[in-house]
């Protein structure tokens, strides 16, 4: 079934099938919100990003184009968090955990956890767009086609945002091994 058949269905009364489009879009919208926030905010931000969607359904005027609509209010709502935070002097990249970034609680051995502990690290201090496709396509697993059609951009810059991060981080991780 379509985003845009759910959607119309729950426009239409059918309040439980917005659970389905909860469960698909969650994933890009944490990861959304954690390329501009990365804090623990994120989640949260997650869960309102839902429930605003959920109460502004009516007014989407495309219901095939509720992915991109539902980025537009994740966006929004990050942007307010970022705002009102730096008036209290907190940085949106402020600290990474494990938790955040969904990687699995239980990972087996402490070096792994360290491992990824440092890789986490760097992405956080990424640009913004180069922290969200790192995010996308690793954690979210999404494909080139999927990224570019949750950023509203072209495949090739998906391919683009994604080639200058993997470098960067290549290059950041390579500086910390020589500085061992």
């Amino acid at each position: 079934m379509t985003d845009g058949e759910l959607v119309r269905r729950v426009v239409a009364g059918e309040t439980a099938a917005y659970g389905e489009l909860a469960r698909r879009w969650f994933g890009r919208i944490l990861a959304t919100c954690q390329a501009k926030v990365f804090d623990g905010e994120a989640e949260d931000l997650v869960q309102e990003v839902l429930i605003r969607g959920f109460a502004n359904l009516g007014s989407l005027a495309d219901p095939e184009l509720f992915g991109p609509w539902l980025r537009g209010i994740a966006s929004n709502l990050c942007a307010d968090w970022c705002r009102s935070h730096l008036r209290n002097t907190r940085t949106p990249a402020s600290g990474v955990r494990l938790d955040q970034v969904g990687a699995a609680p239980d990972c087996e051995g402490r070096i792994e956890d360290d491992e990824r502990h440092i890789i986490l690290a760097q992405i956080a201090t990424m640009p913004e767009e180069l922290r969200e496709v790192i995010l996308l396509r690793y954690y979210n697993e999404l494909t080139y086609e999927e990224m570019a059609q949750w950023l509203g951009v072209s495949r090739a810059t998906v391919n683009e945002r994604l080639a200058k991060a993997r470098a960067l981080l290549r290059i950041r991780l390579a500086k910390l091994r020589s500085d061992l």
